[in-house]
């Protein structure tokens, strides 16, 4: 599978914060090559844009949804509160796949992590869910559903709620296509770091979301 670095994404290479994805995805025969080439991505079956910086132009975009409709599995990760401008620049393309990520944050009242409410747990864990229960959720955007179907991936519990008020906010969702392509979207982009893919069942979620 394919990691972009061609629009300032983080780095897998960074081993400060995803030696333990490169090294436990090895372990499960997923090999994880780091692309700065736009177009050489998509020689892959599954490319990650994990944390834009960069904007998509209308050309790249366009080859983006190709690489949907033709089997490919697009990953973008986004941060909570439209951090870096992130994620308006992930709703350029997730847009026209029926998903946009909101300027707002999601925070639990119950349910969160080392005291910090914003380290989300939620068991509503609704696609590539083979082996987890709980997975938490860092600093994550909530996403909007544009149309109905898209699927849902992750959504927060009753207890947790964005900035405006809304209750179980999606968190992860993509939109299939009938060749096997989807487009996924993630309101959070430090669920697969060293920092949480340790916590409750992260590591076999992120494992789930890179195989095809």
């Amino acid at each position: 599978m394919a990691w972009s670095s061609s629009h300032g994404e983080f780095l897998i290479s960074d081993s400060y914060y995803f030696s333990a994805l490169e090294r436990e995805s090895r372990k499960k025969g997923i090999e994880i090559v780091e692309v700065s080439n736009f177009d050489e991505l998509f020689f892959y079956p599954v490319i990650v844009f994990n944390y834009s910086e960069k904007p998509f132009d209308e050309a790249e975009i366009k080859i983006i949804e190709k690489a949907v409709r033709d089997g490919k599995r697009v990953i973008f990760t986004a941060h909570f509160n439209n951090k870096d401008n992130v994620a308006e620049i992930c709703n350029a393309v997730s847009e026209r796949f029926g998903l946009r990520l909101k300027e707002d944050e999601v925070v639990e009242e119950e349910s969160f992590d080392e005291g910090d409410r914003r380290m989300v747990i939620t068991s509503r864990v609704e696609a590539y869910a083979e082996g987890v229960n709980q997975v938490v959720f860092p600093y994550s955007a909530p996403i909007e559903v544009l149309t109905p179907d898209v699927r849902i991936i992750v959504r927060g519990q009753e207890s947790a709620s964005t900035g405006s008020g809304e209750r179980a906010p999606v968190m992860a969702a993509e939109r299939r296509m009938p060749s096997g392509g989807s487009l996924v979207v993630c309101g959070s982009c430090l669920f697969w770091d060293n920092y949480s893919i340790f916590r409750k069942d992260n590591l076999a979620f992120s494992i789930n979301l890179l195989s095809m």
